[in-house]
C-alpha cells in the first residue's frame, strides 16, 4: 500500500448516480468503453492507496443538440467510496460544439487551483484521462501553480485516430491545431500511461511511460448465463457498428455458414446500423439487439458459444489501439476469435483463436472454431479468463501505474 499520496484523477467517467440520466440523454453511441476503463483505473489506484483518489470529473458525452439532449451540464458532488461522503466533483459546462472544450477547461480551473494550492503535507499527483487539449492544458495549468506536483496523462487513443467516421476538412484542420497545442503542453507532463508500445514512438515521448493494455473485469461472477438450446451455436459481437472495424465483413462471413443452428448476435450502434438491420431481416439467423445496458451485454457474452472481434489488421491505427472488447471478452470465460492486431502484445495470442490470414480467413476461422467440441472451447475460454483476471486486474494495473509515476 502507498501512503502519504494525494492523488487527483481528472477524467470523464460516469458517476454511478448519473448513469441512467446519461443514457437517457445520449443520442447514438455512448462512451461505455472509456467509462469502464476509467472506473477500472480508479479502482486499481484505490486498491493500492491508503488515501483514496479524489475524482474531478468532466463528462465524456456527445454535444448538444445532435448527440446529447442537454445544453448545460450542472455541477454536482458525488462519492465513489463506501463511506458515501461526497469528496468527488462532477464539474458542469456548456455542452455546445465550438465552446464545449473551452467551457470545460474554465470550469475545471478553480477546482484544480484549490487542490493544487492546498498544503496537506502529502505528495501530490494528478492523473488525467485522456489526450485532449482540455486536459493537457489543465495539466500545464497545474504545473504553473505548483511545479512539484507530478503530472501523468493516460492515452487510450492517439488524437488523430479518435474519430474514424464522419470526418470533414474542417474537422481535420481543427484536429491539427489541437494536436499542435497539445505538443506545446507535453513538456508539462511528467509521465504517460499508454495502451500500446507503439504509442511511445508516435508521440515522441522521452518521459517515463508504462503500457497498460486495459483492465479485466470480475463482473461476470455476478452474471448468470442465458439458457440456450443444445444445438444452437452463437457468435456474438458487441461494440461500435463501424465498417472500418470489420462488422460488415463479419456479417458477410457468417452468411456463408450453412445450417439453421447458427446465430450471429450483434449489439451496439453506429454508421453501419441500417445495413445490419436489413441483413437481419433477410437472414433470420442474424439477431440485432441495438444498444443494451452493460449487464445485458455481459450476460449475452457469458452465454455465447464464441465472441468475436472482426477488426482487421490492415490500417496504421491498429498499432495504437488495444480493443477494450478483447479484455472484456477474455474476462467472460468464453472463447474469442480475433485478428492478431499490431497493438495486441504476443502474450495474448495463446488465449484466443486468431483469424487465418487468407481470402476467406474470417469465414474459415468461424467455421473451424464452431466445429470444435464444448470441452475444448470451454478450456480455451477458461484459460483466457484466468490470464486476464490474474495478470491484468485493476489492482495489478493500478500498481504498475503508481510505480511508474513515482519512479519506483
Amino acid at each position: 500500500m502507498y501512503d502519504n499520496l494525494d492523488i487527483l484523477f481528472i477524467g470523464g467517467l460516469f458517476p454511478k448516480e448519473m448513469e441512467k440520466e446519461i443514457l437517457q440523454n445520449s443520442i447514438g453511441n455512448v462512451q461505455n468503453a472509456a467509462n469502464n476503463l476509467q472506473w477500472g483505473i480508479v479502482d486499481g489506484l484505490d486498491a493500492n492507496l491508503t488515501k483514496k483518489v479524489k475524482i474531478l470529473n468532466s463528462l465524456y458525452i456527445g454535444s448538444f443538440p445532435k448527440r446529447y439532449k442537454k445544453m448545460y451540464i450542472k455541477t454536482n458532488e458525488f462519492s465513489h467510496t463506501i463511506n458515501n461522503y461526497p469528496e468527488d466533483v462532477n464539474v458542469g459546462f456548456l455542452n455546445i460544439i465550438g465552446v464545449k472544450h473551452i467551457s470545460r477547461y474554465f470550469s475545471l480551473k478553480p477546482y484544480v487551483k484549490s487542490w493544487a494550492l492546498t498544503n496537506n503535507g502529502m505528495k501530490k499527483v494528478v492523473i488525467a484521462y485522456a489526450m485532449t487539449s482540455t486536459f493537457t492544458r489543465i495539466l500545464r495549468y497545474i504545473k504553473s501553480l505548483n511545479s512539484e506536483i507530478k503530472t501523468c496523462l493516460i492515452v487510450p487513443d492517439l488524437p488523430q485516430y479518435m474519430n474514424l467516421t464522419n470526418k470533414s476538412k474542417v474537422y481535420d484542420v481543427l484536429k491539427k491545431i489541437e494536436i499542435k497545442s497539445m505538443d506545446l503542453d507535453a513538456k508539462y507532463i511528467d509521465s504517460y500511461v499508454l495502451l500500446t508500445e507503439y504509442m511511445c514512438q508516435a508521440l515522441n515521448i522521452s518521459s517515463p511511460s508504462v503500457v497498460v493494455e486495459g483492465i479485466s473485469t470480475n463482473l461476470f461472477e455476478k452474471i448468470s448465463p442465458i439458457p440456450a438450446e443444445e444445438e444452437i451455436k452463437t457468435v456474438l459481437y458487441s461494440g461500435g457498428l463501424i465498417e472500418k472495424y470489420g462488422i460488415l465483413d463479419l456479417v458477410s462471413a457468417f452468411k456463408k455458414l450453412k445450417g439453421d443452428n447458427y446465430r450471429l448476435i450483434i449489439c451496439g450502434s453506429g454508421e453501419a446500423e441500417d445495413i445490419i438491420v436489413k441483413e437481419s431481416q433477410s437472414d433470420k439467423r442474424i439477431i440485432f439487439k441495438g444498444l443494451l445496458k452493460r449487464e445485458e451485454v455481459l450476460q449475452l457474452q457469458k452465454s455465447s458459444t464464441v465472441l468475436i472481434n472482426p477488426r482487421p489488421n490492415n490500417e496504421e491505427y491498429t498499432k495504437y489501439s488495444f480493443p477494450s472488447k478483447i479484455m472484456e471478452y477474455m474476462s467472460s470465460g468464453r472463447p474469442v476469435i480475433a485478428y492478431k492486431l499490431d497493438g495486441i502484445p504476443e502474450e495474448y495470442f495463446d488465449y484466443f483463436y486468431p483469424v487465418t490470414e487468407s481470402k476467406d480467413g474470417l469465414y474459415n476461422t468461424i467455421r473451424e472454431v464452431l466445429s470444435k467440441d464444448k470441452i475444448e472451447l470451454n478450456n480455451k475460454g477458461n484459460l483466457a479468463q484466468e490470464f486476464v483476471l490474474t495478470q491484468k486486474n485493476s489492482t495489478k494495473q493500478g500498481e504498475k501505474i503508481l510505480k511508474m509515476v513515482l519512479g519506483l
